[in-house]
């Protein structure tokens, strides 16, 4: 699976949490389309999807001013983030990036870089066991400029001591690509915890 890619030549992999490395985005997509309802703001799941590592309040913000709506940003992110805690626990890591992450332990600096505040990064990290195998995690709350500014990516390669000139990032969206790109990164697209050939 992991041969053809040649992961060891790397300083550091850097993986996107949501979709790309844990089955996360169908619970943030329920929650949108709930609280979208509920707020009377469009829902377009195949959009939305596309926002990924893109914080909450950030996205309601831009689809408002989109749609010409007033709402109210923070009581919208509240009753999402909400919605979407009760089903954390649920999240499941794809099979194909637990064989790579469990296959470069201890070989390869891994880490995450997430749109995610930290409680929800955490929470998925500890519920998966993924904790165990990766320690350095950079979340929404610790950068100013989300994807697709570099900088998630780069705090990350700067915490594991690695180039980032020679890091990896695994992504599943335009964006976060975009992001892996701006550091200056390779970037290899994973949909659905899947590898796209490049």
């Amino acid at each position: 699976m992991t041969e053809q890619y040649r992961f060891a030549q790397y300083d550091a992999l850097i993986f996107d949490m949501d979709g790309t490395l844990v089955d996360s985005m169908p619970l943030h997509l329920d929650a949108w389309e709930i609280t979208s309802a509920e707020f009377g703001l469009p829902f377009d799941r195949a959009e939305l999807n596309e926002y990924g590592g893109i914080p909450t309040r950030k996205i309601v913000a831009i689809l408002a001013e989109q749609h010409g709506l007033n709402i109210d940003v923070e009581a919208f992110a509240r009753r999402k983030i909400a919605l979407y805690l009760e089903q954390i626990d649920k999240a499941r890591v794809f099979p194909q990036m637990w064989e790579l992450v469990k296959a470069y332990h201890g070989k390869v600096p891994m880490g995450i870089g997430t749109g995610s505040p930290r409680n929800q990064a955490e929470q998925i990290l500890k519920s998966t066991g993924l904790d165990a195998y990766i320690s350095v995690v950079v979340s929404a709350d610790d950068v100013t400029n989300h994807k697709p500014h570099p900088d998630t990516f780069l705090r990350v390669a700067e915490q594991l001591g690695a180039n980032p000139a020679n890091c990896l990032v695994f992504e599943d969206t335009r964006i976060g690509i975009q992001a892996g790109k701006a550091a200056g990164m390779a970037t290899l697209l994973a949909t659905e915890g899947e590898l796209q050939p490049a």
